[in-house]
């Protein structure tokens, strides 16, 4: 059975869960996707499956329209599609390795949207195997490309690199000291966005944020990524420093101990609640005051305990009480070799 990227352990995933790149690109002989026929998007999905099967790598294939609405959104759950892409399913097909570490979204906004993701920080070596692909997918798709743009795309916003590089962060010592949101407007004035990953809030449950670089003209892909990498590793530094100064506090300490022992115990969890308990478990196991979890098992928990990938799995539809009381006996299981110092 294929590991999941996030059931891996990276450099520095203490703060980092993983580093994404996405690229943008658009075929130079068919209509952006807004504008093509049926047949101009049964043409464009048919062209990139075909070069998709000559790569060394194992692509599983779902077709929106034949997928049931628990499975879609079980894609963005995952994070393997936007929740953009599965809003109106006609036409669109996305293409998964089964380690989910790279997708492809076919007929989106673009023609294709090629999404790599690794464990930890990383986004140097994410690059360079993004840009392995894409030269593959070019050679036979011929990507739209200007000059003195560079690549062209639906958005004003992705025109140049058609790339967006990104970190995924875990800021719980930051976020309680109220730092989040004056580090967020910091970095929006040097083109980068910090948002959060589950519901885009300033301090959202879980303290999982996105750190991205928005910046697509005028600069090269690989200075794209070393900038991304140089904010990152500040607010790495930030975090750790937070916490050191947190994890000394007996209240933040009771805080651990108090959300490790519901998640041993309960018998049921709103994933709202589970996100709440994840951010303090997981930053107290990154300093040593929880023994027996890796961070990586946590982040485990966090795709396979959400609504709609936890009934998928389940194979038959769940009530929200079912769903609770499901996600509480998988959070015991995982969590029972813990211990508390």
């Amino acid at each position: 059975m294929n590991r999941k990227w996030y059931e891996n352990a990276g450099q520095d995933s203490d703060v980092v869960l993983g580093s994404r790149v996405c690229l943008i690109r658009n075929m130079t002989d068919l209509p952006f996707p807004a504008r093509m026929s049926r047949s101009d998007m049964e043409r464009s999905r048919m062209r990139v499956e075909k070069v998709l099967r000559k790569m060394n790598l194992e692509f599983l294939c779902a077709d929106l329209e034949d997928c049931e609405e628990t499975a879609r959104v079980s894609f963005v759950e995952r994070q393997l599609c936007t929740p953009e892409f599965i809003a109106q399913p006609a036409g669109k097909t996305l293409f998964y390795t089964a380690d989910e570490s790279v997708s492809v979204m076919v007929n989106g906004a673009d023609h294709v949207r090629l999404q790599l993701v690794l464990p930890g920080c990383q986004p140097g070596k994410v690059l360079s195997s993004a840009d392995t692909l894409d030269t593959l997918l070019d050679r036979e798709l011929r990507f739209a490309f200007h000059g003195d743009i560079g690549y062209l795309t639906q958005s004003l916003t992705d025109l140049g690199t058609g790339m967006v590089p990104s970190l995924l962060l875990h800021l719980p010592a930051l976020q309680q000291g109220g730092a989040v949101e004056r580090l967020s407007s910091d970095v929006a004035q040097l083109g980068f966005s910090l948002r959060g990953v589950f519901d885009g809030a300033v301090e959202p449950a879980g303290a999982v944020y996105e750190l991205t670089n928005r910046i697509t003209l005028g600069i090269s892909e690989k200075n794209a990524v070393e900038n991304l990498r140089s904010i990152g590793s500040q607010l790495i530094e930030r975090e750790r420093r937070a916490r050191t100064e947190l994890l000394g506090t007996i209240e933040a300490q009771d805080a651990v101990s108090r959300a490790l022992a519901v998640m041993l115990s309960a018998r049921m969890l709103e994933f709202s609640e589970f996100l709440r308990l994840y951010a303090n478990v997981r930053m107290g196991l990154c300093f040593e005051s929880v023994h027996g979890l890796r961070p990586e098992q946590l982040d485990s928990l966090l795709f396979a305990v959400q609504p709609a990938t936890m009934t998928l799995r389940a194979g038959k539809p769940l009530t929200p009480q079912q769903r609770q009381a499901r996600r509480a006996q998988l959070v015991n299981s995982a969590l029972a070799p813990v211990q508390a110092l």
